[in-house]
């Protein structure tokens, strides 16, 4: 596991059930992606790279696959557990899988 760093993003990683479970676990989560894709539905979405910030809160950038073959990344922000929000999508990018030669 990579040091935590207050304030700055970590390295990045695998995925793994914990990050998994924000894309999952949170019914919102899909209809927000949707709604920032102007209504194309993700379908399901694997985890498969994470970067995490700490924060008054933890921001994550988690790289996901969809079932439509694209690759996204969602700017998560989880709030401290004291507050029960649920995590909430801030931002998303349409990003491409690493190039092989």
């Amino acid at each position: 596991m990579a040091d935590i760093i207050i304030g700055g993003y970590e390295d990045e990683q695998r995925s793994d059930v914990e990050v998994q479970a924000l894309v999952d676990n949170n019914p919102e989560m899909r209809t927000d992606v949707q709604r920032a894709r102007h209504g194309i539905d993700p379908g399901h979405m694997t985890s498969l790279t994470y970067r995490r910030q700490i924060v008054a809160g933890t921001n994550f950038i988690v790289k996901v696959f969809t079932e439509n073959n694209e690759y996204l990344l969602l700017f998560i922000f989880q709030s401290l557990p004291y507050t029960k929000e649920q995590p909430k999508l801030t931002s998303l990018r349409v990003t491409s899988a690493i190039e092989t030669f």
